[in-house]
């Protein structure tokens, strides 16, 4: 190869990324609080187990590694096993996040724990919008009152939670 050839080949190689549009990956580790509601129906499963078929939501508020504050809706169905002998507690569910009509977040989560006090993980597993292929994971505690609340309850009675509290420590996420 010549050596006018070499410098032309360097050349259009700097332009062409020069030109093209940079796609540099997004990352961040967030910190989110959710004080949430809950609505559903209870189940007598066996003698001992009951499970909560329902949804909870509230408003998930956002803190950034730079201290930025954000927002969203959050409302993720879900199934809540409860060990009424042992007082354990398994839970698992689905969940839509919106910070705009546009721009929204799916995301699952799990624990296991005693009753009214739940850890697992929650994992950020799609997105639309500015939220396209998204991913990441972080810790998740979730406390709830609901061992007062189905003591005495029948099965197929409605419950309502009126308060509850969902953590999730050390969100690591990552859009592309």
């Amino acid at each position: 190869m010549t050596l006018k050839r070499i410098f032309l080949v360097q050349v259009v190689a700097i332009l062409l990324l020069a030109l093209s549009p940079a796609h540099a990956a997004r990352q961040d580790t967030v910190q989110v609080i959710i004080p949430w509601e809950a609505e559903g129906q209870v189940f007598q499963v066996d003698t001992h187990t009951m499970l909560f078929l329902g949804a909870m939501e509230g408003i998930m508020y956002i803190e950034s590694s730079r201290g930025e504050m954000h927002e969203a809706f959050v409302q993720c169905p879900i199934m809540q096993k409860l060990d009424l002998e042992t007082g354990a507690t398994e839970v698992t569910g689905r969940c839509e996040i919106s910070a705009s009509p546009v721009d929204v977040l799916y995301a699952e989560l799990s624990c296991k724990g005693e009753i009214g006090d739940c850890k697992g993980e929650f994992t950020l597993i799609d997105g639309e919008g500015r939220f396209a292929g998204i991913s990441g994971t972080g810790e998740l505690r979730v406390r709830s009152p609901i061992q007062g609340l189905i003591a005495g309850l029948g099965s197929g009675a409605i419950l309502r939670v009126g308060s509850g509290l969902a953590i999730v420590k050390d969100l690591k996420y990552r859009i592309p």
